[in-house]
């Protein structure tokens, strides 16, 4: 995730810049007939149109080439290529005219050179007052706009209903009602905790709650949320095999009756109406104790440092922002919005509980962005260690240290 910084990227887009002056959308020389503007173009890692998570965004922009006839060009690339694809490509001089990023990695994209500051646009536009906080604050880095929320998701708490009359409210509630709700072969909770970054994102929620950051595992509050952890697994509350669930395997428990809640994202929402019609489940905030946060996921608009049509890019990122245009897109992406004003989240009670806990949320800030995968990668191994026996001190004591490394405070 670290970002390589750039040199001469300034350069390829003045040259390119100057050579767009007689090519793209620029007009003809001699009295003729301008010459039909280039396709824009955009570089994700969602998924090709053949797929679920891609499709979606294709047809997003396919409405917007039918009211604006402008051509665009969408191309997939994997998530683990993007970055390296993408700065490689600036370093070239040979950038997409808007790259759809991860939103913790913007401002290393900033630094690097490969996007561009929009904040003239963005102070012309007048929207941002619109979006959550934590997810705008991902799109500044010294004191300028680089990208625009294109959408989020957050983590909060499903219940059976038939099993579960009233969700939990603290974690003391969750690991009591999880026990007692455990047997015959059924967890109380179900979350994920394999191996890597995925795996720790319910261990950060823990510990957020106990109110520490999730970069001070070392702490009380770090060793309180690896012992609950502990007590749950000892008391069945929660399966040891969540050791070995992705978020995907935690839903399935969920689904199939084989655990009464999940801390799961909102991706789920839709798929669990769709294939699971017949169960009774509703969502509900996190349990609190210091604070209720959730973590954060979103992605970023932003336009590439060596794109020479920066208009009719700006003009179609915020075409995507469009409420109206965000009502349809979002729901069949199965994300949530990243703007308060989307019509159609309050009215339903599902969506309206994850807009809830998107008001409170955690995200890297700009330090901690490239090492965010270290750092999960580093609690998910505290969390294997001491669901394993090794005393919760030792766990976390050998967890910071490679935090520390790997921000640079050791």
């Amino acid at each position: 995730m670290r970002a390589v910084r750039i040199a001469g990227v300034a350069v390829a887009a003045a040259v390119l810049a100057a050579a767009g002056c007689s090519s793209g959308g620029g007009s003809g020389t001699g009295g003729g007939a301008a010459e039909p503007a280039e396709p824009l173009s955009v570089w994700q890692f969602y998924g090709d149109e053949s797929m679920p998570t891609g499709k979606p965004l294709y047809d997003l922009v396919a409405r917007y080439e039918q009211q604006s006839g402008t051509d665009v060009d969408i191309r997939f690339i994997p998530y683990d290529d993007f970055n390296r694809t993408l700065t490689q490509a600036a370093a070239a001089g040979d950038g997409p005219d808007i790259a759809l990023i991860s939103a913790f990695d913007t401002a290393a994209m900033a630094d690097a050179g490969v996007i561009q500051d929009l904040s003239p646009q963005v102070q012309a536009w007048g929207q941002q007052g619109a979006y959550f906080p934590t997810g705008w604050e991902s799109t500044q880095a010294d004191g300028k706009t680089y990208g625009i929320p294109h959408l989020a998701d957050a983590y909060a708490v499903y219940y059976n209903t038939a099993m579960v009359q009233k969700a939990p409210t603290t974690w003391a509630e969750m690991e009591s009602t999880a026990a007692a709700l455990s047997g015959q072969g059924r967890a109380g909770l179900a979350v994920s905790g394999i191996e890597g970054a995925e795996g720790a994102t319910g261990l950060a929620i823990r510990m957020l709650a106990a109110g520490v950051q999730p970069t001070q595992i070392d702490s009380p509050g770090g060793h309180a949320a690896l012992e609950s952890f502990r007590r749950m697994v000892a008391s069945g509350a929660l399966s040891e095999g969540f050791l070995t669930w992705n978020e995907e395997d935690a839903k399935n428990q969920f689904a199939t009756g084989q655990a009464a809640m999940m801390i799961n994202s909102a991706t789920y929402v839709n798929i669990l109406r769709e294939e699971n019609p017949d169960l009774q489940w509703s969502v509900a905030v996190l349990p609190s104790e210091a604070t209720g946060q959730t973590m954060l996921s979103a992605e970023n608009l932003t336009i590439g440092a060596t794109s020479d049509d920066v208009d009719r890019a700006w003009d179609l990122i915020t075409f995507m922002q469009r409420p109206e245009e965000l009502q349809v897109y979002l729901p069949e992406r199965n994300k949530l919005p990243a703007r308060n004003d989307v019509p159609g989240t309050a009215e339903d009670p599902v969506r309206a509980v994850f807009a809830q806990q998107l008001q409170q949320a955690w995200a890297p800030d700009a330090a901690l962005a490239p090492h965010t995968t270290e750092l999960l990668t580093a609690l998910q191994a505290a969390l294997q260690q001491a669901i394993s026996g090794t005393p919760v001190p030792d766990a976390a004591r050998s967890a910071q240290a490679t935090i520390d490394e790997a921000l640079g405070t050791s």
